[in-house]
């Protein structure tokens, strides 16, 4: 039985026993129809107005689609660091009456915690040498970790590995637990995790508005992952990732 004052061992065990489900058949490429629920409801619906056809907003997320083609063409370096600094860069920097600097970014976070911490592997970008790097937020710097990995190590860690072929930009979203899990205990996994949806659709957002594609992907090795990039998966590890190119029409 776990304490109550204890907010980090439950979210941790989940974490690391959730490694990919490997249930083949489930994976299997057959026909199928999407849901929807239908209330009953206890009056007459209410007819909504459609969305404003002319909304900026509105274009993007139609815009927005999982793409599993990417093209071999390079990306410059200012699209990176549009995706990057846009997605989880800080937006503003205020001083405290306590006399601490509160840093808000674009997403929102649970008591301004900001856990999570971005890796990518970039391929063919501008000015840029292949290779797995640190984005750096309140520096905007990019910070080489170690070379390119081989088709070996990316098949090794990334169970959609072919999806991913000639993306410029494979971006890793890590979390350090710490930072949520002290202050919220247990539920603070879920506010984790709700972050990094809310980084990973500002991705997908900017890569539309720079006709690019993107591709989520929740399958990936943990331990492989975690182990490749440098994270010891307990302290901080890979919850989801995006990979960002040209789609190939």
């Amino acid at each position: 039985m776990l304490r109550v004052e204890d907010g980090t061992t439950l979210p941790l065990l989940y974490h690391l026993n959730s490694e990919p489900w490997m249930n083949f058949e489930a994976y299997a490429d057959q026909p199928y129809e999407v849901e929807f629920k239908h209330e009953k409801g206890i009056a007459d619906p209410v007819s909504m107005p459609r969305p404003d056809a002319n909304s900026q907003l509105l274009k993007l997320l139609a815009k927005r689609r999982s793409c599993r083609k990417f093209s071999s063409e390079s990306l410059s370096l200012s699209a990176l660091g549009t995706l990057l600094g846009g997605a989880y860069g800080l937006t503003n920097s205020t001083i405290l009456p306590s006399g601490f600097r509160f840093h808000s970014r674009s997403v929102p976070s649970a008591g301004g915690l900001y856990p999570l911490e971005l890796y990518l592997i970039a391929n063919r970008i501008d000015g840029v040498t292949d290779g797995l790097y640190h984005f750096e937020a309140p520096t905007h710097l990019l910070k080489m970790i170690q070379p390119a990995p081989t088709n070996e190590q990316l098949e090794r860690i990334l169970l959609a590995q072919q999806f991913l072929q000639n993306a410029n930009a494979i971006i890793f979203i890590s979390a350090v637990f710490r930072r949520t899990l002290t202050k919220y205990g247990s539920r603070g996994y879920r506010y984790i995790l709700l972050e990094a949806g809310h980084l990973a659709q500002n991705l997908c957002l900017l890569s539309a508005e720079l006709d690019l594609g993107s591709l989520c992907v929740g399958g990936f090795w943990d331990s492989r992952l975690n182990s490749f990039i440098g994270l010891n998966g307990v302290d901080d590890a890979v919850v989801y990732c995006v990979g960002v190119g040209h789609p190939d029409e």
